[in-house]
């Protein structure tokens, strides 16, 4: 990787125009099954990547060297994001790393330049803009209803498949296009242009001047050009027969690895589709849809061992702190999975004939794997087959169970490989990308998909001869393919603009056609020699230094305050710490606040101390110095869609009245003395709530909260206080609906004493700010609230609110203009009604001048319209406009209530709960 990074400097730099001042860092890990990688520029230009190559069918698949591909991909991400110029380049000079107005462009245009030059360090042919299977995302695209997206929906997140590929797939064609139409000087000349914008959100204007029009003008053009290439590439797929097929399914999203069951009953398969959770499924072979066997989150690759059960691979939180892939034993009737493998980052299960062993594919470290075998009765795992630097997938065991054919990614290219006897040999050899075989049940065939033509077709290799011959001719891409225990089916999945389903055809090799001639293999660069690269301990020190300075400036209980921000951390994330110190223009005082959270520990500990001047109790007694220290263990337990976090916390305040010397009070109320709180606390939160693409909220699921804090001579405080606060929220669907939910939400608190003689709890409605707040997102509903009533209302020394909401989805416009920073995604409403109240606990100050009973309570009813925006380019959230009626006490009979009859009207941001 070390040498790919130089070689990656030496290609990128010349060609982006632009070389770092200070050196990349770049952090190799290999904790989780996923390949990926990420950059930024902030605080430092950082790289950080996975030692994993990508799985089987990823859209990453097409390259030569994967180490290669990735760091290129990530590198050009720095070339770009560290590109900073004009003013913004002068203000970090003077304060440090902050801004950078090449990172807040629209995604097609940073992922796009990096897809473009990607493959810049193999040979030709590899890369997300050679793919045939980007090429087939473009083709759906281009040529099925509703046609190419418009780049208002490009530069926004999309809410269609396929999803967060789009700036990839778009940006990174778009952005080659304007490449190769401009010139490479005028797209290092651009880039440099935008990192110099003061105004980063209008990356058009500079378009025209570097490459004669602007993007709205470019992208019409670009789009032309792409849907005659289509279309005449369908053209000439359908100069050959093309393949009549029967789909199985209509779901779209993901599909994958269908399996026949041993007697032909069914077909179980994976699938995660844009409206729910993912899972095995089963159709019947005429495509009744048999249901949901399990839920499984992520992989989901699949063999069946009987009509009754599964080896089901499942991607999940390992031992808290990785992401493994692991192999569990599927019961089909009841779902109940049990476990077979245990941290053993094994994936692709293929049972043999007789039902006794799984073959497989395993990761170890630093990206290596190998082909392995298992008795799932239980036993050691066998390695079959290893290769130092190839990639093995999809292993399939023959009839005979004597041989196992899988995909081998080796020396730049990807074929077929079969193990018999201890021996591997390859059965193709070629530079297509040829994956996913399955034997027929006769073993006279395997059958494969492979992008040899430029399309992903099926083709058949014939184990007597070697022959290979071409299964179908299909206009989108076939893959997967399964034959049925008969014989006399083929079951494979398709694709088309709203993704992967299931299709079927018969067997019949009389329909074959002599395939389209697969290019040679290309011939792979010889390896670098150089001698081993110096290594030494890893030590945070240099990382964690400050790399930024901001003034501040803001008002404390005096009046003006002026000081200075910064902050740090070290590149592997083990430390983090932020300071701020300030002089008190009217108090004559100085104030800080300090924190430190470190990540090399479990439990996560925390640390914080401040110093800031207040307005001292009762308003009249001039200013009190507020210093205070805190400490915390956070204890999370993580799953892939659940997260639990428990947090025990202890803060300490030291309150000092300036001028003052007096002693603390013996109360529960800190009057107008000194005195020191000692605050033990225990918080707790629980979330397993969902939302999914198509969702307009969280559709599954629930948010837990339990809050609980005790101060008293115990541990040391000279104020005894206690409070105790609860949350749940629940969210379920409509039945018979898409996406209407029903959400619930209870919450409530209680208290024992109060400092300063604030009310422990405030009650009320949403508020409204003003415009600049709203953009700014720091307008947002409490997360209790009352709706109808004023903002704060009602207070006292215990809390009590329900809220119901009907929400439901109304249309989805995704609108937008070219690259405005602005997008309107979907519209949806509420109707709501919140019942709750603020009371008095007995022996405690009268905030709310009653005890709590039903004829107290509150309620509120009322609706909402949702806009669900993208701002930014990035940050999606909702602007709720609402329309709310106080009811008063409804339980109450005639009761006098100023309040009731009130009709408000409001405007804020984000979710309600």
């Amino acid at each position: 990787m070390a040498r790919a990074a130089e070689r990656a400097h030496a290609v990128l730099s010349p060609l982006l125009g632009h070389a770092p001042a200070a050196r990349t860092e770049v952090v190799l890990s290999d904790d989780t099954d996923d390949a990926n990688g990420s950059a930024t520029p902030l605080p430092y230009d950082t790289i950080r990547l996975y030692a994993v190559p990508p799985p089987d069918l990823s859209e990453l698949n097409d390259y030569r060297d994967w180490v290669s591909a990735l760091f290129f991909h990530e590198y050009v991400h720095i070339l770009h994001l560290d590109n900073v110029g004009g003013l913004p380049g002068l203000w970090n000079r003077v304060f440090g790393r902050l801004w950078f107005p090449n990172g807040v462009v629209p995604g097609w245009m940073i992922e796009g330049l990096a897809v473009s030059h990607e493959g810049d360090g193999e040979p030709p042919g590899a890369g997300r803009n050679a793919s045939a299977l980007f090429d087939m995302y473009a083709r759906a695209l281009a040529t099925e209803p509703p046609g190419w997206p418009p780049l208002d929906d490009v530069s926004n997140p999309s809410v269609d498949w396929p999803l967060g590929s789009v700036p990839y797939l778009v940006g990174g064609r778009f952005m080659a296009w304007i490449e190769a139409r401009a010139g490479r000087a005028a797209l290092a000349g651009y880039l440099a242009d935008q990192g110099s914008r003061v105004w980063p959100y209008a990356p058009g204007f500079g378009a025209e001047r570097w490459f004669g029009k602007d993007f709205l003008g470019l992208y019409a053009e670009y789009r032309a050009a792409e849907e005659a290439r289509f279309t005449a590439q369908l053209a000439e797929i359908r100069t050959r027969p093309v393949t009549s097929l029967r789909r199985l399914t209509t779901h779209g999203g993901q599909a994958g690895t269908p399996r026949w069951s041993p007697d032909g009953s069914f077909i179980a398969y994976f699938r995660h589709t844009l409206d729910g959770r993912g899972g095995v499924f089963r159709i019947a072979p005429d495509g009744r849809d048999l249901g949901r066997v399990a839920t499984i989150d992520a992989n989901g690759a699949l063999a069946l061992r009987s009509p009754r059960e599964a080896v089901v691979a499942v991607t999940e939180v390992w031992r808290e702190h990785r992401v493994y892939d692991d192999l569990w034993l599927l019961e089909l009737q009841s779902g109940h999975r049990r476990r077979l493998t245990d941290g053993a980052r094994a994936t692709d299960p293929a049972v043999a004939p007789d039902g006794a062993a799984v073959v497989y594919v395993a990761r170890s470290v630093g990206g290596a794997m190998h082909l392995a075998r298992r008795p799932l009765a239980g036993g050691p795992e066998e390695v079959l087959f290893s290769r130092p630097g190839a990639q093995l997938y999809a292993p399939a065991v023959s009839p005979d169970g004597r041989r196992v054919v899988f995909a081998i990614h080796d020396d730049g290219r990807r074929d077929l490989a079969l193990w018999e006897d201890g021996q591997v040999r390859r059965i193709t050899d070629d530079d297509a990308i040829d994956a996913s075989p399955a034997w027929t049940p006769d073993g006279r065939y395997v059958l494969f998909s492979s992008d040899r033509g430029g399309v992903y077709d099926l083709y058949a290799w014939e184990a007597a001869t070697g022959a290979i011959r071409q299964v179908t001719n299909v206009e989108s891409g076939a893959f997967q393919p399964a034959v049925s225990p008969d014989g006399r089916t083929i079951a494979f999945v398709i694709y088309s603009r709203a993704g992967f389903d299931l299709a079927s055809i018969p067997f019949d090799p009389a329909t074959w056609l002599d395939p389209t001639p697969a290019a040679a293999p290309i011939a792979m660069p010889a390896p670098e020699a150089a001698p081993p690269l110096p290594t030494r301990p890893y030590s945070p020190w240099r990382t964690v230094a400050p790399h930024w300075w901001f003034p501040v400036w803001g008002s404390d209980g005096a009046g003006n305050i002026f000081g200075a921000a910064t902050g740090g951390t070290d590149v592997l994330g083990r430390h983090a710490w932020a300071a701020q110190a300030w002089w008190s223009a009217s108090g004559h005082e100085p104030g800080y606040a300090v924190a430190y959270a470190g990540g090399w520990s479990w439990p996560q500990l925390d640390l914080s101390s401040s110093r800031i001047l207040d307005t001292a109790p009762g308003g009249t007694r001039g200013l009190e110095a507020d210093t205070s220290f805190a400490a915390g263990l956070t204890f999370t337990f993580s799953r892939l869609t659940s997260d639990l976090a428990l947090r025990l916390g202890w803060a300490g305040t030291i309150y000092d009245v300036l001028g003052e010397s007096r002693h603390a009070p013996t109360s529960d109320f800190l009057g107008y003395g000194d005195g020191f709180l000692s605050d033990l606390s225990l918080g707790i939160v629980y979330s397993d709530a969902r939302r999914f693409v198509h969702s307009i909220s969280p559709e599954e699921g629930r948010t837990v909260s339990l809050g609980l804090a005790a101060a008293g001579p115990e541990v040391g405080s000279d104020f005894s206080v206690a409070r105790a606060r609860a949350g749940w929220s629940e969210y379920l669907r409509v039945p018979g609906t898409r996406h209407a939910v029903l959400a619930l939400h209870a919450g409530g608190g209680v208290a024992q004493g109060s400092i300063g003689g604030r009310a422990p709890f405030e009650l009320g409605g949403a508020s409204t700010g003003n415009p600049l707040s709203l953009v700014l997102g720091t307008v947002a509903a409490p997360s209790d609230q009352l709706r109808g009533y004023p903002v704060n209302d009602l207070r006292g020394t215990g809390l009590a609110i329900a809220n119901a909401e009907l929400r439901f989805p109304i249309a989805t416009p995704v609108w937008g203009h070219s690259t405005w920073p602005v997008f309107l995604r979907r519209l949806h409403g509420a109707a709501f009604a919140d019942l709750g109240d603020a009371f008095d606990l007995p022996g405690e100050l009268p905030f709310a001048g009653h005890a709590f009973g039903a004829d107290q309570l509150r309620l509120g009813a009322g609706a909402e319209l949702r806009a669900e925006v993208v701002l930014g380019y990035w940050i999606v959230t909702d602007v709720r406009l609402g329309v709310a009626h106080a009811f008063g006490r409804v339980f109450a009979g005639e009761v006098s209530d100023p309040t009731v009859g009130n009709l408000s009207v409001y405007l804020t941001v984000g979710p309600s709960f």
